[in-house]
Protein backbone atom coordinates (compact mmCIF):
# COMPACT_ATOMS: atom_id res chain seq x y z
CA UNK A 1 0.00 0.00 0.00
CA UNK A 2 1.47 3.64 -0.75
CA UNK A 3 2.56 5.26 2.07
CA UNK A 4 1.49 9.42 2.22
CA UNK A 5 4.55 12.13 1.23
CA UNK A 6 6.28 13.85 3.82
CA UNK A 7 5.34 17.44 4.45
CA UNK A 8 8.78 18.56 5.38
CA UNK A 9 9.31 21.85 7.87
CA UNK A 10 6.32 21.81 9.11
CA UNK A 11 6.80 23.70 11.91
CA UNK A 12 8.37 26.79 9.94
CA UNK A 13 4.92 26.69 8.10
CA UNK A 14 2.10 26.66 10.29
CA UNK A 15 4.18 28.14 13.63
CA UNK A 16 3.66 31.65 12.52
CA UNK A 17 -0.04 31.14 11.63
CA UNK A 18 -0.26 29.85 15.40
CA UNK A 19 -1.07 31.63 18.89
CA UNK A 20 1.80 32.99 19.86
CA UNK A 21 4.01 30.88 22.17
CA UNK A 22 2.68 27.14 20.10
CA UNK A 23 5.30 25.16 19.12
CA UNK A 24 4.99 22.25 16.53
CA UNK A 25 6.49 19.44 17.95
CA UNK A 26 5.50 16.90 15.79
CA UNK A 27 2.64 14.99 13.36
CA UNK A 28 0.73 11.84 11.80
CA UNK A 29 -0.51 11.77 8.58
CA UNK A 30 -2.54 9.16 6.29
CA UNK A 31 -4.47 9.06 3.20
CA UNK A 32 -8.26 11.29 3.69
CA UNK A 33 -10.03 10.37 0.33
CA UNK A 34 -9.95 6.54 -1.44
CA UNK A 35 -8.91 6.34 -4.97
CA UNK A 36 -11.49 8.07 -6.89
CA UNK A 37 -12.70 10.61 -4.51
CA UNK A 38 -9.85 13.09 -5.89
CA UNK A 39 -7.62 13.30 -8.67
CA UNK A 40 -6.44 16.47 -9.34
CA UNK A 41 -4.34 16.20 -5.76
CA UNK A 42 -2.84 14.49 -3.13
CA UNK A 43 -5.67 14.74 0.36
CA UNK A 44 -3.74 14.01 3.54
CA UNK A 45 -5.31 13.90 7.16
CA UNK A 46 -2.92 15.18 9.38
CA UNK A 47 -2.38 15.56 13.24
CA UNK A 48 -0.19 17.86 14.29
CA UNK A 49 0.73 17.02 17.86
CA UNK A 50 1.28 21.24 19.91
CA UNK A 51 2.16 22.73 22.85
CA UNK A 52 1.17 26.32 24.25
CA UNK A 53 3.26 29.01 25.98
CA UNK A 54 1.98 27.27 29.20
CA UNK A 55 3.97 23.58 27.75
CA UNK A 56 0.36 22.15 27.67
CA UNK A 57 0.01 19.28 24.59
CA UNK A 58 -2.85 19.10 22.82
CA UNK A 59 -3.51 18.12 18.87
CA UNK A 60 -4.59 19.52 15.73
CA UNK A 61 -6.40 18.42 13.43
CA UNK A 62 -5.74 19.72 10.08
CA UNK A 63 -5.72 18.50 6.01
CA UNK A 64 -2.79 19.03 3.68
CA UNK A 65 -3.39 19.40 -0.03
CA UNK A 66 -0.09 17.86 -1.85
CA UNK A 67 -0.23 17.65 -6.02
CA UNK A 68 -1.15 14.50 -6.96
CA UNK A 69 0.89 11.40 -7.02
CA UNK A 70 0.88 10.50 -10.38
CA UNK A 71 3.65 11.84 -12.81
CA UNK A 72 0.46 12.13 -15.49
CA UNK A 73 -1.68 13.23 -13.57
CA UNK A 74 0.52 16.12 -12.46
CA UNK A 75 0.25 16.83 -16.32
CA UNK A 76 -2.92 16.76 -16.58
CA UNK A 77 -4.35 19.24 -13.91
CA UNK A 78 -1.26 21.74 -14.68
CA UNK A 79 -0.76 21.55 -11.02
CA UNK A 80 1.89 24.93 -11.75
CA UNK A 81 -1.60 26.51 -12.77
CA UNK A 82 -4.20 25.27 -10.56
CA UNK A 83 -2.61 25.03 -6.94
CA UNK A 84 -1.56 29.22 -7.32
CA UNK A 85 -5.73 29.50 -8.36
CA UNK A 86 -6.58 27.67 -5.56
CA UNK A 87 -3.43 29.16 -2.81
CA UNK A 88 -4.61 32.84 -4.33
CA UNK A 89 -8.63 32.32 -3.13
CA UNK A 90 -7.55 31.46 0.47
CA UNK A 91 -4.91 34.32 0.84
CA UNK A 92 -6.49 37.06 -0.91
CA UNK A 93 -9.95 36.78 -2.55
CA UNK A 94 -11.72 35.29 0.63
CA UNK A 95 -10.44 38.55 2.49
CA UNK A 96 -11.91 41.01 -0.39
CA UNK A 97 -15.19 39.11 -0.61
CA UNK A 98 -15.93 39.50 3.06
CA UNK A 99 -14.82 42.87 3.50
CA UNK A 100 -17.08 44.25 0.57
CA UNK A 101 -20.35 42.36 2.53
CA UNK A 102 -19.34 43.99 5.96
CA UNK A 103 -19.20 47.81 4.03
CA UNK A 104 -22.31 46.89 2.23
CA UNK A 105 -23.61 46.35 5.88
CA UNK A 106 -24.56 42.81 5.41
CA UNK A 107 -25.81 40.98 9.08
CA UNK A 108 -22.30 39.06 10.27
CA UNK A 109 -24.93 35.86 10.48
CA UNK A 110 -25.72 36.35 6.77
CA UNK A 111 -21.40 36.41 5.82
CA UNK A 112 -20.09 34.21 3.14
CA UNK A 113 -18.82 30.79 4.96
CA UNK A 114 -18.42 28.13 2.28
CA UNK A 115 -14.70 28.68 2.44
CA UNK A 116 -13.05 26.51 5.12
CA UNK A 117 -9.82 28.22 6.84
CA UNK A 118 -6.86 27.83 5.59
CA UNK A 119 -3.34 28.00 7.98
CA UNK A 120 -0.71 28.35 5.10
CA UNK A 121 0.57 27.48 1.71
CA UNK A 122 3.34 27.41 0.10
CA UNK A 123 4.56 25.85 -3.57
CA UNK A 124 8.06 24.74 -2.29
CA UNK A 125 10.90 25.18 0.49
CA UNK A 126 12.46 27.29 -2.01
CA UNK A 127 11.48 30.77 -1.75
CA UNK A 128 12.60 31.66 -5.02
CA UNK A 129 10.54 28.49 -6.72
CA UNK A 130 7.91 28.89 -8.41
CA UNK A 131 6.66 25.72 -9.43
CA UNK A 132 4.68 23.61 -7.08
CA UNK A 133 7.03 20.42 -5.95
CA UNK A 134 6.77 17.59 -3.36
CA UNK A 135 7.14 20.26 -0.78
CA UNK A 136 3.99 22.40 -1.66
CA UNK A 137 0.92 22.38 0.50
CA UNK A 138 -1.79 23.52 1.37
CA UNK A 139 -2.45 23.48 5.14
CA UNK A 140 -6.70 23.22 5.74
CA UNK A 141 -9.25 22.82 8.98
CA UNK A 142 -10.38 19.23 8.74
CA UNK A 143 -14.09 19.59 8.06
CA UNK A 144 -15.13 15.88 8.78
CA UNK A 145 -13.79 16.79 12.27
CA UNK A 146 -16.14 19.68 12.54
CA UNK A 147 -19.49 17.71 10.98
CA UNK A 148 -19.24 18.49 7.39
CA UNK A 149 -19.75 15.06 5.21
CA UNK A 150 -19.30 14.47 1.41
CA UNK A 151 -22.64 12.57 0.25
CA UNK A 152 -22.38 9.55 -1.89
CA UNK A 153 -21.36 10.95 -5.65
CA UNK A 154 -23.50 8.10 -7.45
CA UNK A 155 -26.49 9.20 -5.68
CA UNK A 156 -25.96 12.72 -5.78
CA UNK A 157 -28.45 15.38 -3.86
CA UNK A 158 -31.62 15.55 -2.97
CA UNK A 159 -33.98 18.77 -4.10
CA UNK A 160 -33.24 19.97 -0.46
CA UNK A 161 -29.71 19.84 -0.31
CA UNK A 162 -29.45 21.40 -3.90
CA UNK A 163 -31.99 24.11 -2.98
CA UNK A 164 -29.53 25.08 -0.10
CA UNK A 165 -26.28 24.71 -2.39
CA UNK A 166 -28.22 27.52 -4.61
CA UNK A 167 -28.97 29.73 -2.42
CA UNK A 168 -25.35 29.23 -1.35
CA UNK A 169 -23.68 29.82 -4.58
CA UNK A 170 -26.04 32.72 -5.39
CA UNK A 171 -24.15 34.50 -2.84
CA UNK A 172 -20.36 32.87 -4.18
CA UNK A 173 -21.79 34.38 -7.70
CA UNK A 174 -23.14 37.56 -6.43
CA UNK A 175 -20.18 39.04 -4.56
CA UNK A 176 -17.33 39.18 -7.29
CA UNK A 177 -20.45 40.53 -9.53
CA UNK A 178 -20.59 43.44 -7.09
CA UNK A 179 -16.65 43.66 -6.61
CA UNK A 180 -16.45 43.97 -10.99
CA UNK A 181 -19.00 47.06 -10.71
CA UNK A 182 -18.28 48.71 -7.11
CA UNK A 183 -14.68 48.54 -6.79
CA UNK A 184 -13.43 47.48 -10.47
CA UNK A 185 -9.36 48.53 -9.50
CA UNK A 186 -9.41 45.62 -7.21
CA UNK A 187 -11.20 43.56 -9.25
CA UNK A 188 -8.64 43.57 -11.50
CA UNK A 189 -5.23 43.66 -9.36
CA UNK A 190 -6.68 40.71 -6.89
CA UNK A 191 -9.20 38.81 -8.97
CA UNK A 192 -8.97 38.91 -12.47
CA UNK A 193 -5.42 37.71 -12.80
CA UNK A 194 -6.06 34.30 -10.87
CA UNK A 195 -9.68 34.06 -13.19
CA UNK A 196 -7.64 33.42 -16.03
CA UNK A 197 -9.03 30.85 -18.49
CA UNK A 198 -6.80 27.51 -19.04
CA UNK A 199 -7.70 24.35 -21.08
CA UNK A 200 -8.09 21.48 -18.52
CA UNK A 201 -7.03 19.01 -21.98
CA UNK A 202 -3.95 20.60 -22.71
CA UNK A 203 -2.23 17.88 -20.23
CA UNK A 204 -3.23 15.27 -21.89
CA UNK A 205 -1.68 13.56 -24.96
CA UNK A 206 -3.52 14.02 -28.21
CA UNK A 207 -4.71 10.01 -28.83
CA UNK A 208 -6.02 9.63 -24.85
CA UNK A 209 -8.11 12.93 -26.58
CA UNK A 210 -9.39 11.04 -29.35
CA UNK A 211 -10.22 7.94 -27.35
CA UNK A 212 -12.08 9.70 -25.11
CA UNK A 213 -14.08 11.45 -27.80
CA UNK A 214 -14.45 8.03 -29.15
CA UNK A 215 -15.56 6.89 -25.93
CA UNK A 216 -18.18 9.48 -24.97
CA UNK A 217 -19.81 8.74 -28.42
CA UNK A 218 -20.32 5.26 -28.04
CA UNK A 219 -21.78 5.78 -24.57
CA UNK A 220 -24.15 8.16 -26.23
CA UNK A 221 -25.37 4.72 -28.37
CA UNK A 222 -25.03 2.18 -25.16
CA UNK A 223 -26.95 4.93 -23.83
CA UNK A 224 -30.10 4.31 -25.98
CA UNK A 225 -29.08 8.10 -27.96
CA UNK A 226 -30.62 8.06 -31.11
CA UNK A 227 -27.92 8.37 -34.19
CA UNK A 228 -28.88 11.80 -35.55
CA UNK A 229 -29.47 13.08 -31.83
CA UNK A 230 -25.63 11.78 -30.94
CA UNK A 231 -24.10 13.20 -33.86
CA UNK A 232 -25.56 16.63 -33.02
CA UNK A 233 -24.14 16.46 -29.43
CA UNK A 234 -20.61 14.95 -30.84
CA UNK A 235 -20.75 18.08 -32.69
CA UNK A 236 -21.17 20.55 -30.01
CA UNK A 237 -18.88 18.52 -27.71
CA UNK A 238 -15.86 19.06 -30.73
CA UNK A 239 -16.85 22.58 -30.98
CA UNK A 240 -16.72 23.17 -26.69
CA UNK A 241 -13.30 21.55 -26.97
CA UNK A 242 -12.58 23.96 -30.35
CA UNK A 243 -13.89 27.10 -27.70
CA UNK A 244 -11.59 25.52 -24.89
CA UNK A 245 -8.46 25.06 -26.61
CA UNK A 246 -8.71 28.60 -28.34
CA UNK A 247 -9.21 30.02 -24.94
CA UNK A 248 -12.41 31.33 -25.60
CA UNK A 249 -14.32 32.98 -22.95
CA UNK A 250 -17.80 34.14 -22.39
CA UNK A 251 -19.19 37.54 -23.65
CA UNK A 252 -18.40 40.01 -20.36
CA UNK A 253 -22.30 40.26 -19.61
CA UNK A 254 -23.73 41.43 -16.21
CA UNK A 255 -23.93 37.54 -15.74
CA UNK A 256 -20.06 36.83 -16.08
CA UNK A 257 -18.74 36.43 -12.16
CA UNK A 258 -15.84 33.63 -10.43
CA UNK A 259 -16.77 30.12 -11.07
CA UNK A 260 -16.04 27.54 -8.99
CA UNK A 261 -15.84 25.43 -12.36
CA UNK A 262 -15.89 22.10 -10.60
CA UNK A 263 -18.78 22.09 -8.65
CA UNK A 264 -20.00 17.84 -7.84
CA UNK A 265 -20.73 15.89 -4.87
CA UNK A 266 -17.11 15.30 -3.74
CA UNK A 267 -16.24 19.30 -3.68
CA UNK A 268 -18.96 20.48 -1.32
CA UNK A 269 -19.42 19.14 2.35
CA UNK A 270 -22.76 19.33 4.11
CA UNK A 271 -23.32 20.23 7.72
CA UNK A 272 -26.77 18.44 8.89
CA UNK A 273 -28.28 19.58 12.44
CA UNK A 274 -30.48 16.51 14.64
CA UNK A 275 -33.25 16.37 11.97
CA UNK A 276 -30.96 15.81 9.04
CA UNK A 277 -31.81 19.68 7.96
CA UNK A 278 -28.85 20.65 6.32
CA UNK A 279 -27.14 23.73 8.42
CA UNK A 280 -23.63 24.97 6.74
CA UNK A 281 -22.15 24.18 3.39
CA UNK A 282 -18.45 24.31 2.62
CA UNK A 283 -17.14 24.22 -1.37
CA UNK A 284 -13.59 22.71 -1.51
CA UNK A 285 -11.00 22.72 -4.93
CA UNK A 286 -10.64 26.00 -6.12
CA UNK A 287 -8.38 24.69 -8.44
CA UNK A 288 -10.25 25.70 -11.89
CA UNK A 289 -11.60 28.98 -10.86
CA UNK A 290 -12.00 30.99 -13.57
CA UNK A 291 -14.50 34.21 -14.82
CA UNK A 292 -17.46 33.61 -17.36
CA UNK A 293 -20.96 32.81 -17.07
CA UNK A 294 -22.28 32.04 -13.32
CA UNK A 295 -24.62 29.79 -15.47
CA UNK A 296 -22.02 27.47 -16.06
CA UNK A 297 -21.50 26.75 -12.38
CA UNK A 298 -25.68 26.07 -11.83
CA UNK A 299 -26.19 23.47 -15.11
CA UNK A 300 -22.73 22.03 -14.44
CA UNK A 301 -23.74 21.05 -10.65
CA UNK A 302 -27.83 20.48 -11.60
CA UNK A 303 -26.90 17.80 -14.27
CA UNK A 304 -23.96 16.18 -12.65
CA UNK A 305 -24.97 15.96 -9.25
CA UNK A 306 -28.28 15.97 -8.36
CA UNK A 307 -30.34 12.48 -7.29
CA UNK A 308 -34.02 14.27 -9.21
CA UNK A 309 -35.02 11.26 -11.61
CA UNK A 310 -37.44 14.32 -12.90
CA UNK A 311 -34.92 16.64 -13.22
CA UNK A 312 -36.50 17.36 -17.53
CA UNK A 313 -39.48 18.17 -15.51
CA UNK A 314 -38.54 20.26 -12.74
CA UNK A 315 -35.23 22.22 -13.73
CA UNK A 316 -36.95 25.29 -14.58
CA UNK A 317 -38.26 25.65 -11.10
CA UNK A 318 -34.34 24.95 -9.59
CA UNK A 319 -33.24 27.55 -12.47
CA UNK A 320 -35.82 30.13 -11.09
CA UNK A 321 -34.60 29.29 -6.98
CA UNK A 322 -31.44 30.13 -8.24
CA UNK A 323 -31.61 33.22 -9.45
CA UNK A 324 -34.51 34.68 -6.73
CA UNK A 325 -31.22 34.44 -4.45
CA UNK A 326 -29.49 35.77 -7.13
CA UNK A 327 -31.16 38.80 -7.33
CA UNK A 328 -31.69 39.20 -3.58
CA UNK A 329 -28.37 39.14 -2.96
CA UNK A 330 -27.14 41.55 -5.51
CA UNK A 331 -29.69 43.85 -4.14
CA UNK A 332 -28.52 43.67 -1.09
CA UNK A 333 -24.57 44.13 -2.17
CA UNK A 334 -26.39 47.26 -3.67
CA UNK A 335 -24.96 47.04 -7.26
CA UNK A 336 -25.54 49.93 -9.75
CA UNK A 337 -27.33 48.05 -12.49
CA UNK A 338 -29.76 45.78 -10.71
CA UNK A 339 -32.41 46.44 -13.34
CA UNK A 340 -30.71 44.45 -15.34
CA UNK A 341 -31.14 41.42 -13.66
CA UNK A 342 -34.45 40.32 -14.74
CA UNK A 343 -35.45 36.36 -14.70
CA UNK A 344 -36.45 36.96 -18.66
CA UNK A 345 -32.62 37.97 -18.93
CA UNK A 346 -31.30 35.05 -16.97
CA UNK A 347 -33.36 32.69 -19.29
CA UNK A 348 -31.77 34.03 -22.30
CA UNK A 349 -28.18 33.75 -20.46
CA UNK A 350 -28.98 30.17 -20.05
CA UNK A 351 -29.82 29.35 -23.39
CA UNK A 352 -27.27 31.03 -24.66
CA UNK A 353 -24.36 29.69 -22.30
CA UNK A 354 -26.14 25.95 -21.97
CA UNK A 355 -24.56 24.77 -25.79
CA UNK A 356 -21.32 25.75 -23.97
CA UNK A 357 -21.41 23.89 -21.08
CA UNK A 358 -22.10 20.49 -22.42
CA UNK A 359 -18.60 19.25 -23.25
CA UNK A 360 -17.51 20.03 -19.33
CA UNK A 361 -21.03 17.91 -18.22
CA UNK A 362 -20.88 15.13 -20.36
CA UNK A 363 -16.86 14.49 -19.63
CA UNK A 364 -17.48 14.46 -15.89
CA UNK A 365 -20.30 12.48 -15.59
CA UNK A 366 -17.83 9.07 -16.19
CA UNK A 367 -15.82 10.42 -12.87
CA UNK A 368 -18.84 11.49 -10.89
CA UNK A 369 -20.46 7.91 -11.64
CA UNK A 370 -17.33 5.81 -11.38
CA UNK A 371 -17.30 2.63 -9.80
CA UNK A 372 -15.09 2.75 -6.52
CA UNK A 373 -14.07 -0.95 -7.04
CA UNK A 374 -12.50 -0.36 -10.30
CA UNK A 375 -10.49 2.26 -9.35
CA UNK A 376 -6.97 1.41 -8.15
CA UNK A 377 -4.08 2.75 -5.94
CA UNK A 378 -3.35 6.49 -5.99
CA UNK A 379 0.27 5.68 -7.34
CA UNK A 380 -1.56 3.36 -10.29
CA UNK A 381 -3.78 5.92 -11.80
CA UNK A 382 -3.96 7.87 -14.94
CA UNK A 383 -5.97 9.09 -17.58
CA UNK A 384 -6.59 5.85 -19.56
CA UNK A 385 -9.36 4.79 -16.66
CA UNK A 386 -11.16 6.83 -17.63
CA UNK A 387 -11.94 5.59 -20.89
CA UNK A 388 -12.40 1.78 -19.31
CA UNK A 389 -16.03 -0.24 -20.01
CA UNK A 390 -16.14 -1.45 -16.19
CA UNK A 391 -15.29 2.35 -14.90
CA UNK A 392 -19.30 2.90 -15.39
CA UNK A 393 -22.65 0.69 -14.64
CA UNK A 394 -25.98 1.18 -15.83
CA UNK A 395 -26.70 4.38 -13.23
CA UNK A 396 -24.25 5.92 -15.87
CA UNK A 397 -26.14 5.60 -18.83
CA UNK A 398 -28.99 6.38 -17.07
CA UNK A 399 -27.78 9.58 -16.17
CA UNK A 400 -26.48 10.13 -19.44
CA UNK A 401 -29.54 9.84 -21.43
CA UNK A 402 -31.40 11.91 -19.21
CA UNK A 403 -28.44 14.98 -19.51
CA UNK A 404 -29.30 14.29 -23.29
CA UNK A 405 -32.74 14.76 -23.37
CA UNK A 406 -32.65 17.66 -21.41
CA UNK A 407 -30.34 19.33 -24.00
CA UNK A 408 -32.57 18.19 -26.64
CA UNK A 409 -36.13 19.24 -24.73
CA UNK A 410 -34.63 22.47 -24.79
CA UNK A 411 -33.30 22.68 -27.89
CA UNK A 412 -29.55 23.73 -26.31
CA UNK A 413 -28.12 20.64 -28.92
Amino acid sequence: MAQPPLIRNLKELLEPVLEPGTKVLGYQASFLTAPGDNYGSTMLAVTVDISNAANETKQLPLVAKMRPASEEFLEIFQIDVTFVKEAAVYSQIVPIMVDLQREVGFPEAEIIDVFCRCYNTRVSLDPNCKKVDADGVMLLENLKLAGYITENRRKGFTREQAEFILMKLSLFHAIPIALRYQKPDIFQSNLEKFLIKFDIDAGLGAQTVKRMVNVMRTDLIKAGVGEQLAERVMALVNDCRHRQAMLTSDELTEYCSMLHNDLWVNNMMIKYDDSKKPVGLKFVDFQLIQRDSLVRDVLFFLLTSTSDLELGNHIDSYLEFYFKHLQSNLAKLKIPILSRYTYESFLAEVNRIAPREMYHILAMLRVVLARKESIPEQSELDAELFCSDNLVEEDYYDKLRMVVQIFDQKQWV
